[in-house]
């Protein structure tokens, strides 16, 4: 062991260093929740020299922690390789690899590709870093407690906007169409859209349902009761960010787990739930057209397709997508963030009747297929199937219940956010696409140790 070792094992031994980087991803969590609120809604009032920093304060505690525990002798070093081992591990790097190989078949500007698969490469640092600590049952609920003030704040803060009719935060003024609830007034809290809350509240629910669920002959009466509380409050939240692809995405995982695990007579609950949330979904929707104008104007620019953006942007991305079906334009060249700040060429395929604020592709699922093609799609979907496969596995033979839930999480919620991730960007937004890392993590960690299954 080098003089370096020695001085990080005398000054942070590995107890103290699994702590702090179990605290560090708390941090972590706080900080995701609302750096939008400094990043983008606040971000013209505050100095470039303040805001450049903060924007990057997630990605710089990341790779804070990934560089202790690369460097670290007991926690990382000779031990690295055999933590980092798991059962997804072949699906993700191939998915991984396949996008690195896109980018260089497509003459893609590094920087430019870097960009387009950053957010993978953020999401793999947390991963990581969660297979290579120990993760007491202990800090978990601690978490989950924590994630459920979270959502209760941002529920809050959304009811507030809805109360004293605070407009989405769009770039320009002039970009609205009215200020009227169910049209521009829709619960955002600290985020930069409705569809960002409705998505980070979709996880918080699914949390205290699946808990509520797992952990129900241990819970007191009143305990059950303050949970069943705080689930309407937070189903009540996303009804207020009018957002279809969160209730449809809620609908989907429970109905999938319910039929899924349709044998098992307690899990059918989660089936019947799923059905109770499709009629009140069509009441709201219906009772939201007649009573609400705002919804009902949105509505009407839904189905007027030469206004609706989506459909547009779905035009636009099939054109460039037939340039390459197979392995796509490259990352970073048509949807994510990196198209636009590098201003690509495939932009002149972008309809003219788009509003001026659309940064990003509104559609996840698209700009993956125009992207990385045919090939980059289906080892999308086999990475996912893998998940859902080993966590649906470790689910059945888990032997506590907090395995258990964080197992079956993972599973409802991969769900959720395939849906979501079809008719929005949620598949690379921080505040929705962290609970999926974070809990995948956290229950591969745990299966590896209960099955020795790399």
């Amino acid at each position: 062991m080098n003089g370096v070792g020695l001085m990080i094992e005398k000054y942070l031994p590995a107890e103290r260093a699994n702590r702090l980087l179990l605290l560090a991803i708390t941090l972590l969590l706080i900080w995701t929740s609302i750096e939008l609120q400094f990043t983008r809604i606040w971000g013209n009032y505050i100095p470039g020299i303040i805001r450049l920093p903060v924007s990057y304060a997630g990605e710089m505690l990341l790779v804070a922690m990934a560089f202790l525990v690369v460097v670290h002798p007991t926690i990382g070093r000779g031990h690295l390789l055999k933590k980092m081992k798991n059962p997804i591990n072949f699906s993700l790097l191939l998915f991984f690899g396949f996008a690195v190989f896109s980018m260089f078949i497509n003459n893609v500007p590094f920087t430019q590709g870097v960009f387009g698969v950053r957010a993978i490469f953020q999401y793999a640092i947390l991963f990581y870093v969660l297979l290579a600590i120990d993760i007491p049952t202990t800090w978990v609920k601690k978490v989950f407690y924590l994630i459920v003030g979270l959502g209760l704040f941002q529920s809050i803060i959304g009811f507030l906007q809805i109360i004293f009719l605070v407009p989405l935060p769009l770039r320009s003024v002039s970009e609205r169409r009215s200020i009227s609830v169910g049209e521009e007034v829709r619960a955002f809290g600290l985020m930069d859209s409705s569809n960002t809350l409705a998505g980070f509240l979709v996880a918080v629910l699914l949390l205290v349902v699946l808990y509520l669920f797992i952990f129900r002959a241990e819970l007191s009466t009143k305990a059950q009761l303050v949970f069943l509380v705080i689930g309407v409050v937070l189903l009540a939240a996303i009804a207020l960010t009018f957002s279809r692809q969160a209730f449809l995405a809620l609908i989907a995982c429970l109905g999938l787990i319910g039929i899924i695990y349709r044998k098992n007579k307690a899990f059918r609950i989660l089936l019947f739930s799923s059905i109770g949330l499709v009629v009140l979904f069509v009441i709201g929707y219906a009772g939201a057209l007649f009573f609400l104008e705002g919804f009902a104007q949105r509505n009407l620019y839904t189905l007027d397709l030469s206004k609706n953006y989506r459909y547009l942007i779905v035009l636009s991305g099939l054109e460039v997508f037939m340039l390459n079906p197979l392995a796509g334009v490259g990352p970073g060249m048509f949807g994510s963030n990196a198209a636009f700040v590098f201003n690509s060429p495939f932009h002149q395929f972008m309809h003219e009747d788009l509003p001026t604020t659309m940064r990003t592709v509104d559609n996840n699922a698209l700009y993956v297929l125009v992207e990385y093609g045919i090939i980059g799609v289906l080892l999308f979907a086999y990475f996912f199937f893998r998940i859902i496969k080993v966590m649906t596995v470790y689910s059945e033979k888990a032997t506590g219940s907090m395995q258990r839930w964080v197992s079956l999480f993972v599973v409802t919620f991969a769900i959720a956010f395939l849906v979501m991730g079809l008719l929005s960007t949620a598949w690379e937004n921080h505040q929705i696409a962290i609970w999926l890392w974070l809990f995948l993590g956290i229950g591969l960690n745990w299966y590896k140790k209960e099955t020795g299954n790399e």
